[in-house]
């Protein structure tokens, strides 16, 4: 037997699973899912924005019920659609009626590599906006400092003596008003990363989360503690080798 299923924003044929369309990274005919001698593949049909399995874009790829597919992108974006597997392998005999062996179903260790892939990515975008963000709070701040020193000591060295003190402390004293003055534009900018930040860090809890569970681990536990322990530590019995 074999059995073929079309998803996709406007699937065509019998046997179609259409994706909502506010998901509009997923083609109109996006992905092939067949069913034979039961084993299921999933091939994609030359879509726009590509299938991925475990995170990995694949054009063809075998599944199984643990499996994490998404269409249209790696999840990050809303529009982006996660294929629900255990419906997916409803719809076809001879696989989620079969058990899956305890020593295989709670082993997540090939899942767990996108989780790791989240975390060092968080923190690798986190480090990259905050000194982006840094440089362009104080470099303006050194520039224009700098330039009223730069006049009060070429003021000092034309009129010398006391013209050129006085210059000089004019100078200083200018110094002290532009600092004043873009501190109120630092702290826009400071908000500005903290927003930023706040975003960085809801795009990625959602993928730093047990593969099994779902639930989040939380960006402030490093995956090699995870890794350490080998297991979910939300006790689900999820393993990581």
């Amino acid at each position: 037997m074999n059995i073929v299923l079309t998803i996709g924003r406007s699937p065509e044929g019998t046997n179609t699973s259409q994706v909502p369309s506010k998901y509009s990274r997923v083609s109109r005919q996006h992905a092939t899912i067949r069913w034979q001698d039961g084993k299921v593949t999933i091939e994609d049909n030359g879509s726009s924005n590509g299938t991925f399995v475990n995170g990995s874009r694949v054009t063809s790829a075998s599944l199984s019920e643990n499996d994490t597919v998404w269409l249209g992108g790696k999840g990050i974006d809303s529009r982006c659609y996660q294929l629900d597997m255990k419906k997916l392998f409803a719809m076809f005999p001879e696989t989620s009626s079969k058990p899956v062996p305890k020593s295989n179903s709670d082993d997540y260790t090939r899942e767990f590599a996108q989780v790791k892939k989240a975390y060092i990515d968080y923190h690798a975008q986190l480090s990259k906006l905050t000194r982006k963000t840094n440089m362009r709070m104080q470099l303006p701040k050194v520039l224009l400092s700098a330039i009223p020193a730069v006049i009060g000591v070429v003021l000092m060295l034309k009129f010398g003596g006391n013209k050129g003190f006085i210059a000089l402390s004019l100078g200083g004293v200018l110094t002290g008003v532009i600092g004043t003055l873009t501190m109120g534009k630092s702290s826009k900018r400071q908000d500005k990363l903290s927003e930023d930040i706040l975003d960085l860090q809801l795009k990625y809890q959602k993928l730093y989360k047990c593969p099994k569970c779902g639930k989040e681990f939380g960006l402030d536990l490093h995956w090699k503690r995870i890794q350490a322990d080998g297991k979910c530590p939300h006790g689900c019995g999820a393993k990581f080798v």
